[in-house]
């Protein structure tokens, strides 16, 4: 798996005429297919005289190693000749995390298929281009198990390599801290924790995410 992936700078709208049809092209940056999804049913509430509000999205999978969920709507146009370029235009970039939605107004003139991937494709690709590119970085949402007594050891680690601690839970068998950590620190603090706690603890990679 790549250490970095890239997602939009800015959330934005561009237009782009072609010929008598005008299209928007509305690229966002999401966390998760739920935003991409409330992103694409805003843009269709807001262009609901549209001719068509095709889309496409590309985002993080829920568990490590799973590949990024890619998902397209051609919107009435005919089959692969809308959303298929614009998904193709997410990927080329190689984003995450990223929906981009293009609204046609049809204007007379039909044009063809191959004139449709090009409209679509190219609206897309100005998207991204007018949205600017960021670069995100790899780490690890982790959790760690340890008995009561040791936690005090297991969070101060936590603290100590930077960790992003999002929460810490206690059940009868013990506690578990949930964080987010930088990959390149893994092998080091399992190291560390493995000395500390006398190997009373329990550490998993829950999944990849990228900031």
């Amino acid at each position: 798996m790549s250490n970095s992936k890239n997602r939009p700078a800015k959330n934005m709208e561009i237009r782009n005429q072609v010929k008598d049809s005008k299209f928007y092209g509305s690229i966002f940056s999401v966390k998760n297919r739920e935003e991409a999804e409330k992103k694409i049913y805003e843009i269709k509430n807001k262009y609901q005289d549209a001719t068509h509000n095709v889309s496409a999205f590309r985002v993080e999978g829920s568990k490590l190693e799973q590949e990024p969920i890619e998902y397209f709507d051609d919107d009435g146009e005919p089959s692969g000749s809308s959303g298929p370029p614009i998904l193709e235009a997410i990927k080329g970039e190689n984003l995450i995390n990223t929906v981009i939605i293009v609204t046609r107004y049809f204007g007379g003139t039909k044009l063809g298929i191959g004139g449709l991937i090009r409209a679509y494709g190219d609206t897309a690709r100005l998207a991204i281009e007018e949205a600017g590119i960021e670069t995100l970085n790899e780490f690890y949402q982790i959790k760690v198990k340890t008995s009561f007594d040791k936690i005090g050891i297991v969070l101060g680690q936590l603290e100590a390599f930077e960790a992003d601690i999002k929460n810490t839970e206690y059940t009868n068998q013990g506690a578990a801290v949930k964080a987010i950590i930088s990959i390149d620190i893994k092998d080091r603090l399992q190291n560390i924790l493995q000395e500390k706690t006398a190997a009373d603890y329990d550490l998993k990679v829950i999944k990849s995410v990228f900031k």
